[in-house]
C-alpha cells in the first residue's frame, strides 16, 4: 500500500497526525456517549514509551471501536467514515504516510467494534 503525499513529511506534519488521532479518538467516545450506554464513562490516554530503538506513542480509547470490514480500508487514500463537513481532512492514509514515509516508523491499529481503538505510533530514535 503507498499513501500519496509528499516525501519527506512538512513541518509540523507529525503535529498534525497526532491531532487527527485526538479527535479521532473524541468523536468516537462522544458517538458512544450519545448511544447512552448507562454507566459508561468517555476515556482517551495518550501515553509514550521509550524502547531500545524506539519511541512510541498510543492513544487509545474506549468509544465505538472499527469493525472490521472498516479497519482493512483506513489506511487507504481517500476513504473516510466522515461526512464531508467533520474531521481534519487529514486522513490516516495521510497520517500513515507522515510516519512511515516521512518518520521511517508505523502506525497500526488494534480495535474491537464496541468497546474501543488503539493507534500506535512508532518513531525510530
Amino acid at each position: 500500500m503507498q499513501p500519496y503525499g509528499c516525501w519527506p513529511a512538512p513541518p509540523g506534519a507529525l503535529g498534525r497526525m497526532l491531532l487527527n488521532l485526538f479527535s479521532n479518538a473524541f468523536c468516537a467516545v462522544q458517538k458512544r456517549q450519545q448511544a447512552g450506554a448507562a454507566g459508561y464513562v468517555p476515556t482517551v490516554n495518550v501515553s509514550t514509551r521509550r524502547t531500545a530503538n524506539t519511541v512510541e506513542i498510543r492513544v487509545t480509547d474506549n468509544g465505538t471501536g472499527i469493525p472490521e470490514s472498516v479497519k482493512a480500508k483506513i489506511f487507504q487514500p481517500f476513504f473516510t467514515t466522515k461526512p464531508t463537513d467533520e474531521g481534519t481532512g487529514l486522513g490516516l492514509s495521510l497520517s500513515y504516510g507522515i510516519i512511515a514515509k516521512g518518520r521511517g516508523g508505523t502506525l497500526a491499529v488494534r480495535s474491537t467494534e464496541g468497546q474501543g481503538t488503539e493507534f500506535v505510533v512508532a518513531l525510530p530514535v
